[in-house]
């Protein structure tokens, strides 16, 4: 049986920084390399709602709906023919205890289990978007207000080279294994402010200190779609 994901990711919100390729480097999976926007290395913290989850057409009723936050960096694989750009996600956060091990032991993923929570608030001027989590017992939160108004990318831009990813890589053992990640292109709100209280260093990585006082490089806030996520394949040289 193939174990495919449809879901609709919502409030999508990516936190995107500049980070030294040699820090980051030992998260690829093997057979990838990073993938760089104008020679530089990126890294983003993303926080999203996962709504009307399915896994192979299946309802699931106690992992339908939630918050998940991740930390991703950006990699690609030649296969053969022509690079696959795609994702690693580093660490995903959502506040589902039980189903956290079962995914992780199913789908080979790296899910940890914090108490997350997302908060939507609309005005008829501004639209507040904003994730919040416990780790050791400290408040992580980050939150961008926008307009409403939404409108497509171009695709020379740095929004495209985060958004436009139709692949993930994630390494289990000594094995790497590749999967599709398939949605119409999403359009981005204006964004007007964001705030970012997270420590990097404590939450994710020591090595990620530098972080903490670093200013994003953009701030994304989309408004999502359905998205269908293929089943794992492992990939070779």
């Amino acid at each position: 049986m193939k174990l495919s994901i449809s879901s609709e990711f919502r409030k999508v919100a990516l936190i995107t920084y500049t980070i030294s390729a040699e820090v980051v480097e030992k998260y690829l999976p093997d057979h990838t390399k990073l993938d760089f926007y104008n020679g530089e290395c990126l890294i983003s913290l993303v926080g999203f709602q996962v709504q009307k989850l399915k896994v192979s057409g299946v309802k699931l009723p106690l992992l339908k709906d939630f918050e998940e936050i991740d930390l991703q960096i950006y990699a690609k694989r030649f296969d053969g023919a022509k690079w696959r750009k795609g994702v690693v996600v580093i660490k995903r956060i959502f506040d589902r205890p039980g189903a956290a091990a079962l995914t992780n032991t199913i789908f080979k993923t790296n899910y940890t289990s914090l108490q997350a929570t997302g908060t939507i608030k609309e005005t008829e001027e501004s639209l507040v978007v904003k994730y919040s989590w416990q780790y050791n017992k400290m408040n992580q939160n980050f939150q961008v207000r926008s307009s409403h108004l939404a409108a497509p990318y171009d695709k020379n831009t740095e929004a495209a080279f985060l958004l436009d990813r139709p692949y993930g890589y994630l390494m289990a053992g000594e094995k790497t294994f590749e999967y599709q990640l398939d949605h119409v292109d999403w359009h981005l709100y204006t964004v007007e402010e964001y705030a970012v209280d997270v420590d990097f260093s404590r939450q994710f990585d020591p090595a990620f200190n530098l972080l903490n006082e670093q200013t994003p490089r953009s701030v994304i806030l989309t408004e999502g779609s359905t998205v269908e996520i293929g089943e794992n394949v492992e990939v070779g040289s």
